[in-house]
Formats: C-alpha cells, sequence, structure tokens
C-alpha cells in the first residue's frame, strides 16, 4: 500500500500548528476543546471563505444529482454550525449531529428559519434510527475518531439501501504530533478511504478532486489575509472583515467559478460518494 511522503506544505503544516499550540496551550487537553470548536465568529468564514464555498457546493451539486427536485433525508454528521443547511432545499428533512453542545445550540439559533433536527451526540452511537438518510454527509469527522472503522459502519447503518454517503478526510501527510494538536487519529489515502469505506458495507461510486495544492497555498494566503485584517482593525480601532471587501469576494468568485467547471474522478482522493448496496426505498 504507498504511503504519503511529507513535502515543504507538510513541514510547513506542522510547524504553523505548533506555532497555534502556544496560543491555545493545554486547551485540546481539556473536555471543553470540542466544545469551543467552533463560535458565531466561524459563521462568516463558513459563509464568505472560498474553501468553504466549494465544499459546500459539492454538497448541493451532490444531492442535485442524486434527487434532482425530490425530497429526501440528510443526516449531517459532524454538523458543526449546520452550514451544509444553506447549499440545500428548504423542503428537506435534515437531521444534524454535533459532538459540542456550544456548537449545535448556535447551529439552532442560526437556523431557526429551517425545518431542521440538531442533536448532541457523536460516533460510537449516533443519536438516529437505522436507515434513516437518503444521504448522510460527514466532512472531516473519521480522522478525529479513535475507531474509524466502527465510525464508517455507524454511518452505513443509518443510511438506508439504496442511500449515499459523502465522505471527506485529511488526505495530507499525518505527523504523529497531529493527534496532539488537533485530535487527529489518522490521514488517508485514496486506497485507504476506499477501504474503509467497502469494509464498512459502502460501495465505492467515485471521488471529488481536492485540488491540495491550491487549497494548501490558499491556506497560507488567508492568514495573510487575516494577519492583515487584525492590522487594520487595530490601526482604526473598530471590526473590519476582510472577506467582506469586494476584492475579496471578486476572487474567491473566480475561484469557485474556475474550480466548478471541471470536476473529474479522481482515484487518489479522499472527498469521495459511496453507495449502501441495495434497492432505494420510495
Amino acid at each position: 500500500m504507498a504511503r504519503l511522503r511529507p513535502g515543504i506544505f507538510d513541514y510547513l503544516d506542522l510547524y504553523t500548528l505548533r506555532l497555534v499550540k502556544l496560543r491555545r496551550a493545554k486547551r485540546e487537553e481539556d473536555e471543553s476543546f470540542y466544545e469551543t470548536f467552533f463560535t458565531e465568529e466561524d459563521v462568516e468564514k463558513y459563509l464568505y471563505d472560498v474553501r468553504n464555498r466549494f465544499r459546500f457546493w459539492h454538497i448541493e451539486d451532490c444531492y442535485s444529482d442524486l434527487f434532482g427536485d425530490a425530497r429526501a433525508r440528510v443526516a449531517d454528521i459532524g454538523s458543526g454550525l449546520g452550514m451544509a443547511l444553506n447549499f440545500l432545499p428548504q423542503d428537506i428533512d435534515y437531521i444534524g449531529v454535533e459532538y459540542s453542545d456550544a456548537s449545535r445550540a448556535i447551529a439552532e439559533q442560526a437556523h431557526r428559519k429551517r425545518k431542521a433536527d440538531f442533536r448532541e451526540g457523536g460516533f460510537p452511537d449516533l443519536p438516529m434510527e437505522d436507515d434513516w438518510a437518503d444521504l448522510a454527509v460527514c466532512l472531516e469527522v473519521l480522522e478525529h475518531i479513535p475507531d474509524d472503522n466502527q465510525a464508517a459502519r455507524e454511518l452505513c447503518r443509518i443510511v438506508k439501501p439504496g442511500g449515499y454517503l459523502l465522505l471527506s478526510v485529511p488526505g495530507t501527510f499525518y505527523w504523529p504530533d497531529y493527534e496532539r494538536l488537533i485530535g487527529h487519529y489518522r490521514h488517508y489515502t485514496g486506497e485507504t478511504v476506499r477501504a474503509l469505506i467497502e469494509g464498512a458495507g459502502f460501495e465505492y461510486v467515485r471521488a471529488y478532486p481536492l485540488h491540495k495544492g491550491f487549497w494548501r497555498g490558499w491556506h497560507y494566503f488567508y492568514l495573510f489575509l487575516k494577519a492583515l485584517e487584525m492590522l487594520v482593525t487595530k490601526t482604526v480601532n473598530r471590526n473590519f472583515s476582510i472577506l467582506r471587501t469586494g476584492w475579496c469576494s471578486r476572487l474567491c468568485d473566480r475561484i469557485e467559478a474556475r474550480m466548478r467547471r471541471d470536476v473529474p474522478h479522481d482515484p487518489e482522493s479522499t472527498f469521495v460518494l459511496c453507495r449502501k448496496p441495495g434497492a432505494a426505498s420510495s
């Protein structure tokens, strides 16, 4: 089985995380780590940062391809602030499962006008009935779970026969320090994520390109933008959002439009769509 080798961005990622660790000393060792993982400030990031917009567009596009105008049941596992709802039809049946009660409360407030059921919970036992979801979404969660094989089987349990799972996990090099720094137990390759989902009972359908090189470059550009935002805020002594500026918005629009033009199958990607065998029920 091929193994990833670290590159310059992998080393940069590690050193950046270590710097962040200095600012958040012992936070992840406290039980409140995941309780404060998302804040209301993250709502803006999820709505305006092109990385999240592009990821949620995949959810929107996947739903449209699979169900068209039909009403379907969507389970959002590790739903965070529930931002996926902004990219899904109004009349769907939606359950968001989030480990952090604080994040769940923010999500309920942010989406109080939507038909949505946010539940506190997580692996190993999701608070959902068997064969409920037409589509389960689980983005950047399984790397935080000690037993990802059990978690994948649990995802298969809640998806109805003929239903689908849209799953993403990190595909970058894994440093052991990650477990201490950000709670990751492992990273994946296209081969290992396929083995994981097939071992859980899913059929592999396709993988979406991650554009890893571009997005990692954008990540460090984004850090530069946030540093600039902090400088401007301190200089003029008022709140300032660089993501909401016209030039940044136009830049994000152009990037997103370019990325949407070509979405080929990428067997090396760790962003995959899979299906639970069986006939879809009406």
